[in-house]
């Protein structure tokens, strides 16, 4: 056998043998970071779905698909292992990316004026729109009186003026 055939099976040896180190160790692991890990996903899935997307408008963090916001995922998980609580991240993404980054306001505290001066001026709108439609409808008074039928002259005489059309 020649010695570059014992090489590339030594190479395959090793690999062998870090492939099922790494299967044991990712086997074994210790309960307590399985539990941790499970907490820091949890939190870092609440966070995501929650988090608007800086770099893609219109879409969460959590179905965000560029790779700047997996950067940032992988970031809000390194800081949860570190012991941040999600108010702190959520406070230090508003100090970096702004309002938008937390999305549509909650309809509690001071986001309920957000919803509520909204729908105020469109129901005052509304009923201004009411009024003046009423007002003008008085000023003009009735429209014309519906028909109610034709007797039988006028019918004749309608019937006549068509067929010559």
């Amino acid at each position: 056998m020649l010695i570059g055939g014992h090489e590339e099976v030594r190479c395959t040896m090793w690999r062998m043998m870090l492939v099922l180190a790494v299967s044991l160790a990712l086997i074994v692991g210790s309960p307590g970071d399985g539990a941790a890990q499970q907490a820091i996903d949890k939190a870092a899935g609440e966070i995501f779905g929650t988090v608007m997307s800086p770099f893609c408008p219109g879409m969460t963090l959590a179905t965000c698909p560029s790779s700047q916001a997996a950067e940032l995922r992988d970031d809000i998980r390194e800081q949860l292992a570190r012991g941040a609580t999600t108010e702190e991240i959520l406070d230090e993404l508003y100090v970096v990316w702004g309002e938008e980054v937390l999305g549509p306001r909650s309809a509690l505290g001071a986001g309920l004026l957000a919803w509520l001066i909204p729908a105020v001026v469109i129901a005052v709108a509304g009923a201004g729109l009411l009024a003046w439609v009423r007002n003008s409808s008085r000023r003009f008074g009735p429209g014309p009186a519906a028909a109610t039928g034709l007797d039988p002259e006028d019918r004749e005489r309608l019937e006549q003026e068509l067929a010559q059309i």
